[in-house]
């Protein structure tokens, strides 16, 4: 049998439309058996991380209730010294009127 031109080129276009198939069925299966995997991984990892954010914002909770905690009591002061600062400075001006006209 003699081959020609024509029926190498077949045969070559035929081989390599199979090897297409043959390729393209098992990149298809690599995507199958791999592609759950790597959901899987993904669901695992997104769990890991939202309960590393919920122990981070517990942290951050906790933390901030206890600068509070302690800062509430020193921004009472401030604020009751400050409302306390005119009488203060008012008694100081009679004192000094008293202490002048004594003088005098």
């Amino acid at each position: 049998m003699v081959l020609t031109k024509k029926d190498l080129d077949e045969r070559l276009d035929a081989f390599e439309l199979k090897l297409d198939q043959i390729i393209s069925e098992k990149l298809d299966e690599q995507e199958r058996r791999f592609g759950g995997k790597l959901d899987e991984q993904e669901r695992k990892f997104g769990s890991k991380l939202d309960e590393q954010e919920e122990k981070f914002e517990e942290k951050l909770i906790e933390f901030k209730s206890e600068f509070f905690t302690k800062i509430d009591p020193i921004l009472k002061e401030v604020v009751t010294a400050r409302e306390e600062r005119p009488l203060i400075l008012n008694r100081i001006e009679k004192i000094e009127k008293k202490l002048h006209i004594q003088a005098v």
